[in-house]
This record gives structure tokens, C-alpha cells and sequence, in this order.
């Protein structure tokens, strides 16, 4: 089995993560909102810009020597008062992923968090497309 292989996952296993995550996490967030304005549940992202970015990150931690290179999803939230005016003004106040670089070389997790290292220097990537809103 190749190393591609051991993270893919079927169509199946995909529903069962959904109806979990809409049973627990989605039915929380979504208590604390208003009835027809559920918080977005799926981001979309135009495939070149992010091998674009993927490219723009491998470069900069080959650079910098990292030889393990990863790229961390972290959650999010627009602020309904503005954050930048790229944002489109319909996503105010809705949850949102970003990606950023992330050194896989350290052998936990604990380790990479505490690595502030250059990799703060490299851009992280937002502004794909959120559902909801439709």
C-alpha cells in the first residue's frame, strides 16, 4: 500500500464523518444562530490556486531545510465588523478553514506547536468559497 492509499477513505466513511460531525459539532455551533442562517459546513477552493499555494510552501520549507513538509487546516471565524476587504461581506460571521505550513519533522505535536520558527514568514491561504451560504 502506497502512502496515498493509506489516507484515502470511500464514499461511505465519508457520510458516517458527516453524520457525526451534523449530529454533534454542527448541531451545537448551530444552536447559538439564528434559525435560516445555519454556520457554513463545507469550503471550496479552485484547485490551481492551491497547488499554487502548495508549491509556494514546499519552496519555502525546502529553503529553510525542512525535509518532512505538511500543511495544517486550522478552523476559523469572520468577524461580522469587517477582517479584510477581500472578504467577500456575505461571509461576515460565518466559521471558515485556512491552511498554513506546517514542519512534520518534529516527532509530536506538542513539538510543532512550540516551533515558532520561520515558517511564520510563509503566507497562509484563505478566502475560498463557503457553504452556506448559498
Amino acid at each position: 500500500m502506497n502512502e496515498l492509499e493509506k489516507h484515502l477513505i470511500s464514499k461511505e466513511e465519508s457520510a458516517l464523518l458527516v453524520k457525526e460531525y451534523d449530529n454533534s459539532n454542527y448541531e451545537a455551533i448551530n444552536a447559538k444562530r439564528p434559525g435560516k442562517k445555519p454556520d457554513s459546513k463545507s469550503y471550496t477552493y479552485d484547485l490551481e490556486v492551491l497547488q499554487d499555494y502548495i508549491n509556494l510552501i514546499r519552496d519555502g520549507m525546502e529553503k529553510m531545510g525542512i525535509k518532512k513538509k505538511g500543511i495544517k487546516i486550522n478552523l476559523g471565524k469572520y468577524s461580522d465588523n469587517g477582517f479584510d476587504p477581500r472578504l467577500d461581506p456575505v461571509y461576515k460571521g460565518y466559521q471558515t478553514i485556512f491552511f498554513s505550513p506546517e514542519n512534520m519533522d518534529s516527532e509530536t505535536i506538542a513539538e510543532r506547536l512550540s516551533d515558532d520558527s520561520d515558517l511564520e514568514k510563509l503566507p497562509n491561504l484563505d478566502y475560498g468559497q463557503l457553504c452556506p451560504p448559498y
